[in-house]
């Protein structure tokens, strides 16, 4: 369920969300979600062409839903 809504997050938005973009956006609905949860659902994403990182701003790693 988790795993779900990370991707969900990630795909439902136009901007290129860090982990952390991502933990807030779905800690008030999945109170034990941990951003350790979010960086490893991320990579497991990242691994199997789901997502994919367009790289780094400001220190963070961001991602996108839309994979070509």
């Amino acid at each position: 369920k988790k795993r779900e809504a990370i991707l969900a997050a990630i795909r439902g938005t136009d901007c290129h969300p860090s982990a952390e973009w991502v933990y807030h956006q779905l800690k008030p609905t999945h109170p034990d979600l941990s951003l350790g949860t979010v960086y490893r659902n991320l990579i497991f994403f990242q691994e199997h062409g789901d997502i994919q990182s367009v790289g780094v701003v400001q220190g963070q790693e961001r991602f996108d839903g839309v994979v070509t």
